[in-house]
């Protein structure tokens, strides 16, 4: 078992060989469910693709008791994923993408903050013009990927969509700070199989494929790197839950993004 708490801030043991995690015994009890193979089927670019029963696993509003409150009266939750190393077909381990809904009142969707515990994850972030609309007639506006390693943390921007893979041949642990005031939703994802670009093995080397099912076309990727934004308590030296233990008035940016704009994309350095 690998012992993860300094990076994570909390007790946190994490065994690579079976991708589980052991919390301590103070930590809440987190909300527990799986995403299963066949669960992925719809937005996979092989849908016969074989691979482990269980893909990844999900521990939602968890945390330190004494927490718990503070974390309630600001609208956050705190969850953990933990990803399988393995390929989907010709796809390399993947999520099944999900975008936020509006803000009521506002023109902003609520933005989402990752952080990488173990593995490096390629997060594949996509804006489109409705939501709703069917693939024949969605417009993808924007692509960003982005690689982040262990210790770093990345900010989904609000109104973009996201997906989560895993290029490694060694299993993913990731962490976030999320809005409590909403649920999830996967738009046009699973009628258009899946984001715009899909990470495949070429070789060993991931490739880039482009997702026929949206008929008005994608456009090209745009990569970015992440940078840290300590105004908003994403510094790489210090663990992100306890940058928001500490001072939960610096995620706000989670419930009231239009408040943060010019600091979430300081986040992202597109290259």
């Amino acid at each position: 078992m690998l012992d993860l708490s300094s990076l994570a801030g909390y007790p946190l043991k994490f065994d690579p060989a079976t991708v589980g995690l052991s919390f301590g015994s103070a930590m809440r009890m987190p909300q527990y469910s799986t995403r299963e193979l066949d669960a992925l089927r719809p937005v996979l670019l092989d849908s016969d693709a074989t691979g482990p029963e269980v893909i990844y696993w999900m521990f939602r509003n968890t945390g330190m008791p004494q927490d718990a409150g503070l974390y309630e009266a600001h609208h956050l939750r705190y969850d953990i994923s933990a990803f399988q190393p393995c390929m989907l077909g010709r796809e390399y381990m993947k999520t099944s993408g999900h975008y936020h809904p509006m803000i009521p009142g506002t023109r902003y969707a609520y933005p989402e903050v990752y952080e990488v515990l173990h593995g490096e994850a390629l997060y594949i972030m996509q804006s489109v013009d409705d939501y709703a609309a069917s693939p024949d007639d969605v417009v993808v506006t924007d692509v960003i990927l982005c690689r982040v390693q262990a210790g770093q943390k990345i900010v989904m921007p609000p109104g973009y969509g996201h997906v989560t893979v895993n290029t490694l041949d060694e299993p993913l642990l990731m962490s976030n700070w999320v809005s409590s005031r909403f649920s999830s939703f996967y738009g046009t994802t699973e009628a258009a199989r899946g984001f715009a670009w899909y990470v495949v093995d070429n070789e060993g080397q991931p490739e880039y494929l482009e997702n026929p099912n949206y008929r008005r076309g994608v456009p090209e990727m745009r990569w970015a790197e992440v940078r840290e934004v300590p105004e908003l308590g994403l510094a790489w030296d210090v663990p992100m839950y306890q940058a928001c233990a500490g001072a939960p008035e610096r995620f706000e940016f989670l419930n009231k993004p239009w408040a943060y704009e010019e600091l979430i994309w300081a986040n992202l350095d597109l290259q």
